[in-house]
């Protein structure tokens, strides 16, 4: 029994000794890393609710929109595609574009870090405050601007091509589906769907409330949110035929939106000088999409941006906010487009024209609108070539008949005799 327990002894003494020996070897660790240096002082980023509801209103249609197609079992199905596209207010779209762009500026880095700087002081912080509500324009001036702006007119540009490319598969299903009877049979009630029209169109869209918070959690945090084009690169998503200009050189003739008196400039060749080749690039790759002076929408977006950054943007400054949503130049441009939808509904009758509707003015003219609200530079409409008749008069090169017209036959020898018998 004494010598177990001596022998034990002996063992805890050993392994004791050991672990002291390796302690005296082992270096000393190394100390903890310094603490980061605190986040500037100054009010915390700040964006009304408000703003992200009209934002929600805006990518709400937008995703609908462009996910269009002209595909139809009857004209039941026309007028429900109608009745759903042309379901906006134009001032509240308008707003929700530019609402929609300033919380995408709001996801530039360099732009955020520059405005959390001068929000740490209260005198520069004032100073920015009267210069961004004096004039919108001066949010351009502040560095990491350029940047934002690009990520802007990148959104905008990609979602009003989408809207764009979905009307003009609308509308060739006018030309397409001319074939089937049904197509070319009376819309039943055509003064009712003239009136929803015109209701839809002054019926403000509700808010969906999940969206709209997503979008204010990405304002305020500067991140996640995931924009068509925010990486400044080409997308399948932005390829268009090349020779699009950077403004029509002739635009389409008034013609009270009757389908069967519109050419189609989109078979119109484009000119040589609208395009270097025939392949596929994308418009986003144009550096003058990008150049100042901004847009009003874009310089309006990159305000109310500056000012959510500067800790300014909150509920107390709503009516700042509010009247920066006025970009004035989107809005008449959605609204002549309900204007023409109007006169396209007045005098269209059978089931296609009404799709022709659908597509160029609602899907095409809205989506040409959010472009415009891009960029000074960019318009999607294709060139239409105008040429001359032999007596002078102007004439649109390759119109596109609606309904292509039987051809005339020729009259015999007897009858041509008969006739001159006659007179």
């Amino acid at each position: 029994m004494k010598l177990a327990l001596t022998k034990g002894l002996c063992t805890s003494l050993i392994a004791l000794s050991f672990a002291m020996t390796l302690a005296g070897c082992a270096t000393d660790a190394p100390p903890p890393p310094p603490p980061p240096p605190p986040a500037p002082a100054g009010p915390p980023v700040a964006l009304a609710s408000e703003i992200s509801d009209v934002a929600a209103v805006y990518q709400d249609y937008i995703e609908k929109a462009a996910a269009m197609r002209g595909q139809y079992a009857d004209g039941a199905a026309i007028q429900a595609q109608l009745a759903s596209a042309e379901a906006f207010e134009p001032n509240q779209l308008a707003h929700g574009a530019v609402a929609y762009a300033a919380i995408v500026a709001m996801q530039e880095p360099a732009f955020r870090s520059i405005l959390r700087t001068y929000a740490a002081n209260d005198a520069t912080r004032a100073d920015i405050k009267a210069h961004l509500t004096a004039d919108p324009a001066y949010a351009a001036v502040i560095p990491g601007a350029d940047a934002a702006a690009r990520r802007v007119i990148l959104a905008l540009s990609s979602d009003g091509q989408s809207v764009y490319k979905a009307g003009a598969g609308v509308k060739q299903a006018a030309y397409d589906i001319q074939h089937q009877k049904w197509s070319r049979e009376f819309v039943a009630d055509r003064d009712g769907r003239l009136a929803l029209a015109k209701a839809n169109s002054i019926t403000l869209a509700s808010v969906q409330s999940d969206d709209s918070a997503k979008l204010l959690a990405s304002a305020l945090s500067g991140d996640g949110l995931v924009t068509s084009a925010d990486t400044g690169q080409s997308t399948g998503q932005t390829l268009v035929q090349a020779g699009l200009p950077v403004q029509a050189v002739q635009q389409t003739p008034v013609t009270g939106g009757n389908p069967a008196l519109i050419p189609d400039a989109g078979t119109a060749p484009v000119p040589a000088a609208a395009s270097a080749s025939t392949a596929s690039v994308s418009v986003f790759d144009r550096p003058d999409l990008f150049n100042q002076p901004y847009t009003q929408a874009v310089n309006r977006a990159l305000t109310i941006a500056a000012l959510a950054l500067l800790g300014e943007g909150g509920e107390t400054n709503l009516p700042t906010l509010t009247s920066l949503l006025d970009d004035g130049d989107g809005q008449r441009c959605l609204q002549m487009s309900k204007l023409n939808l109007y006169q396209c509904l007045a005098v269209a009758k059978p089931h296609y024209e009404d799709v022709f509707c659908v597509g160029q003015h609602i899907l095409m003219d809205t989506g040409q609108c959010i472009g415009k609200m891009s960029s000074n530079a960019l318009s999607f409409a294709p060139v239409t070539r105008v040429g001359f008749k032999a007596d002078g008069s102007s004439a649109y090169a390759d119109p596109k008949p609606y309904l292509k017209p039987a051809p005339v036959k020729k009259a015999s020898a007897k009858k041509k005799t008969a006739a001159k018998k006659k007179k």
